[in-house]
């Protein structure tokens, strides 16, 4: 483990090397006073790979980075406080909280002065991690992990650095405590009910976010992740009306707020609304409104 005190964003980087990428694969170790860390990777060809645990009781103000990693780092507070800073941003973390390091993003992270944290952490990687971290509620938007599982995340993180420290060790039993480890951070599945009205928002922001495009009820239900079939039920459900019906009123409001507010064109307004031919928009709106785009405009002098 590599150690670097001093400023938050100091000109230069340590890039710390995944065991992929030369380190032996047998066991090694790092125990010192107040300091754990054992590596062994396991995993490597398949979706989950397992590369590292450790633990450390901090001493107040220690510090590590900034550095770069290739693989993800999970840290999980157990107690005292301390900082995670990424992109010029930081937060603070106490008990019960977890930060997510992302493979070749430079972070920055240390102990409180006044209340040192005690952490543990995991290093992993493989195909499936970024889709398994997603379930956890973890990725490029959210680094930051509230402990759900009762304590049960913590005890599971300091049973695998515990393994260690036992020589009771393979393969088999490191993918089965990482995959432990990340079932207790999966988000807990909603009910049926709030499942459908999740997929109806997700559905209404992505037509209201891209209406203006040559968008359909396929792109919509892929977008979300569903079948069409199922996105046609839910809506009816739930708002009365079809994916298509939707789309095609939610354009049609946002043509009649340009036909009052802008003087484009009406051919201007229909692309601009996701008509891409004007006597298609003119159908619609004489459906809609009972009059053509240009007798309602009109009709607003």
């Amino acid at each position: 483990m590599i150690y670097a005190k001093g400023l938050p964003w100091a000109p230069e980087r340590i890039i710390l090397k995944s065991p992929s990428a030369g380190a032996p694969r047998q066991n090694w170790k790092r125990n010192m006073a107040g300091t754990k860390e054992f590596h062994q990777e396991t995993g490597s060809d398949g979706g989950l790979a397992f590369y590292f645990c450790g633990w450390q009781k901090c001493t107040p103000g220690h510090t590590f980075g900034p550095a770069v990693r290739p693989h993800y780092l999970f840290h999980f507070a157990l107690s005292g406080r301390g900082f995670y800073e990424r992109a010029g941003k930081r937060q603070e973390i106490g008990p019960g909280q977890g930060f997510l390091i992302l493979p070749g993003e430079l972070t920055y992270y240390g102990a409180d002065p006044a209340d040192p944290w005690e952490y543990c952490w995991i290093g992993f990687g493989g195909t499936q991690a970024g889709a398994i971290l997603r379930e956890c509620g973890l990725g490029e938007e959210n680094v930051i992990y509230e402990d759900r599982s009762g304590g049960l995340l913590g005890r599971e993180m300091m049973g695998l650095v515990d393994s260690f420290a036992h020589m009771d060790v393979n393969g088999y039993m490191l993918l089965g405590r990482l995959y432990l480890c990340l079932s207790h951070m999966v988000l807990k599945q909603p009910s049926k009910g709030a499942a459908a009205q999740e997929y109806v928002g997700r559905a209404m922001d992505f037509i209201r976010n891209n209406f203006s495009y040559d968008i359909g009820v396929a792109e919509v239900a892929r977008t979300v992740g569903i079948d069409r079939t199922y996105l046609y039920r839910i809506f009816r459900e739930r708002l009365g009306q079809s994916p298509k019906e939707y789309l095609t009123c939610f354009r049609l409001e946002k043509a009649v707020e340009m036909l009052r507010g802008t003087g484009l064109s009406i051919t201007e307004i229909a692309m601009s609304c996701g008509f891409r031919e004007a006597s298609l928009f003119d159908r619609h709106f004489r459906c809609r409104y009972g009059c053509s785009p240009m007798k309602y405009r009109r009709r607003l002098h």
